[in-house]
């Protein structure tokens, strides 16, 4: 990368309550360009990006995609248009004012080109903590708030469109890694992320996600086993331990058991079958 770095923004909308134009200000001014790749049934979105200015382009789908889909429209704009980094943001992220900064500081002393992706640290509602060095090694993070090397995304490929979504970023990071690109976190870099419905329970989590979130989970986590077990047994033996109790989560504490346990399954067979995409039924 150029000791200039062109930074643009990518953000992927689905159904969008109008919180998304304050996330979308919070970084508009830390990137040179924002991609907003809308995954609505329509483009009725457009008719409110326009306090935003000339920096937005917004490019409809007009259908639902998926997250990977969406992210590789935006990182392909940027590629396009000459870009070097990209940010990658979901609609219910609100980025502090010097988010992009900070994340650019774990360049600091480094070979920029080894560098595949820089999270920054997520401020949820489970209390977690940033670690005490400012840019630390960090395994699978979450997609929205990073930003990736689009060299690196040129050599390593896209993100898997077949995923649709979930486990879209754990997937990408561990295919940067197995190429020998780290994969960093700025804690000083914060962003809000809101992470829906979750509750805890002593060991428990119930993140209270729909019944057909639960089958993209189970789908892909086992995708994720296949290919990178060999490379990473710890961290997917983990995973698997975070199944378990996320099956726990459901018999004890959430809602529609039954729908979720049977979508579930469901994931399974489509993996063991091969089957990925949008579910339709």
């Amino acid at each position: 990368m150029a000791h200039e770095r062109r930074i643009a923004g990518v953000v992927v909308l689905y159904r969008p309550a109008d919180v998304a134009m304050e996330n979308m200000a919070s970084y508009l001014g830390q990137v040179e360009r924002l991609y907003v790749v809308d995954n609505s049934d329509d483009a009725s979105f457009a008719d409110k990006l326009g306090p935003l200015g000339q920096k937005v382009v917004y490019l409809p789908n007009c259908d639902n995609l998926g997250i990977a889909t969406a992210l590789n429209i935006g990182a392909q704009r940027a590629l396009d248009d000459g870009f070097d980094l990209l940010l990658t943001m979901d609609q219910d992220s609100h980025a502090s004012p010097d988010m992009v900064a900070r994340l650019l500081e774990c360049l600091d002393g480094r070979d920029p080109a080894g560098v595949g992706m820089m999270s920054p640290f997520h401020v949820t509602k489970s209390g977690h903590r940033p670690g005490t060095e400012p840019c630390e090694d960090v395994m699978t993070p979450m997609t929205s708030g990073c930003l990736l090397n689009l060299r690196a995304y040129l050599e390593v490929g896209p993100f898997l469109d077949g995923l649709f979504i979930d486990f879209v970023d754990n997937e990408y990071c561990l295919r940067l890694r197995t190429r020998g690109f780290a994969v960093l976190r700025a804690n000083g870099a914060r962003l809000k992320h809101s992470v829906g419905d979750t509750r805890k329970y002593g060991p428990f989590i119930a993140t209270n996600h729909s019944p057909l979130r639960r089958y993209y989970k189970t789908r892909n986590r086992f995708l994720v086993f296949t290919h990178y077990f060999r490379h990473f047994p710890g961290h997917c033996l983990f995973d698997l331990v975070r199944l378990a109790k996320e099956i726990g989560s459901i018999v004890l504490f959430e809602g529609e058991k039954l729908a979720k346990l049977r979508m579930m399954w469901r994931g399974w067979c489509d993996f063991l079958r091969g089957r990925y995409g949008r579910y339709d039924g």
